[in-house]
């Protein structure tokens, strides 16, 4: 029997309990909520409702189901006189592998915002969360509890898993800032944030005994469009992660084809590709995205160049996005009618 693949298995599912592995998206611009809390609230109208969906490594049985949902709304501009005040609320779903390593997250975020001037906008934010990391140890299955002719679950595994705790809570506090800069008459636009999440650097492990704490992480995200023609845009995005001693990097370009350009009537086509690296190459992300009006529609498909396309056959995984605005109905002062 190869044990390449078995032991690959293992050290995925012994990572994940000891690190508790994060939400990863590829297209990660829009997922904000994953991203920064000082995002919240940065985008054209005042209501927001973001769902993200991912589906990595069906080929193999550690495949990864990811869903995330995100609502944030802008309150009335009036409410605060330093600046205008966003919140909202984000869920998370993560569930992996054989054991069903699963991450839940139920969490609210605050961003405040001030306009510079016509052109720049800063924002900071804060979000706090409750994550409950859980797995099923039951359907795990170990080369010791093989007799030599069949799987016997009466058999001692050996392994240290069985002293671990099925499930944890933990607080989460996540801070960051944002800086927003708009071209006047124009789709032009860049975005530099910085985040800590995992702030309060929250104790994370299955085992009783020990004391390990979640590390922060840190990220420098990037983001800017240029409009080049009437009909196009061109976007660039990057994404830089720090966690303990792990880094990830993630790079996309696109261009932005505008069927209809007009502001209220907007209706374009996007395509590009996005590439996630570490140490060593990861994936590649090809992307499509179709944007009408208030919504935008997001696909892409990773394609695993890792030492692990072993397993994989290159076959990364499956992610959706679906992104809806809304703005309210200006209200309507009223004036005076002097009868003469």
């Amino acid at each position: 029997m190869n044990r390449t693949l078995p032991c690959i298995l293992f050290l995925l599912l012994f990572y994940g309990l000891s690190h508790a592995q994060d939400v990863h998206f590829s297209q990660f611009y829009n997922a904000p909520a994953n991203l920064n809390p000082a995002l919240t609230g940065v985008f054209t109208g005042d209501t927001r409702y973001v769902v993200n969906y991912r589906n990595q490594w069906r080929k193999v049985p550690v495949n990864y189901l990811t869903f995330a949902g995100t609502y944030d709304t802008k309150l009335r501009p009036n409410l605060l006189k330093i600046g205008q005040l966003a919140v909202g609320g984000h869920f998370h779903y993560d569930r992996a592998g054989d054991s069903n390593l699963y991450n839940t997250q139920l969490s609210g975020m605050a961003a405040l915002s001030r306009k510079i001037n016509k052109k720049n906008r800063v924002s900071v934010g804060l979000g706090l969360g409750l994550t409950v990391l859980g797995f099923d140890y039951n359907d795990l299955r170990f080369n010791s509890q093989f007799d030599g002719e069949a799987y016997t679950p009466d058999l001692v595994s050996g392994e240290e898993l069985q002293d671990a705790k099925s499930n944890i809570a933990y607080a989460d506090l996540n801070i960051g800032a944002n800086w927003n800069h708009q071209v006047k008459k124009s789709r032009s636009f860049f975005n530099v944030g910085i985040a800590a999440l995992h702030f309060n650097a929250p104790k994370a492990n299955f085992y009783t005994n020990e004391k390990e704490k979640l590390d922060t992480r840190l990220n420098l995200f990037v983001n800017g469009a240029i409009q080049v023609h009437r009909r196009l845009d061109i976007h660039a995005r990057t994404l830089v992660q720090k966690k303990g001693t792990e880094r990830e990097f993630l790079v996309g370009l696109a261009g932005r084809f505008f069927i209809n350009p007009h502001l209220s009537k907007e209706t374009a086509i996007e395509l590009g590709v996005n590439y996630r690296f570490f140490d060593v190459g990861d994936a590649w992300s090809p992307t499509i995205e179709f944007h009408h009006k208030s919504m935008t529609l997001g696909v892409s498909y990773d394609i695993n160049v890792s030492d692990f396309n072993i397993a994989t056959g290159n076959r990364g995984g499956l992610e959706l996005a679906l992104i809806y605005r809304t703005a309210r109905t200006p209200e309507l002062k009223p004036k005076d009618c002097k009868i003469f």
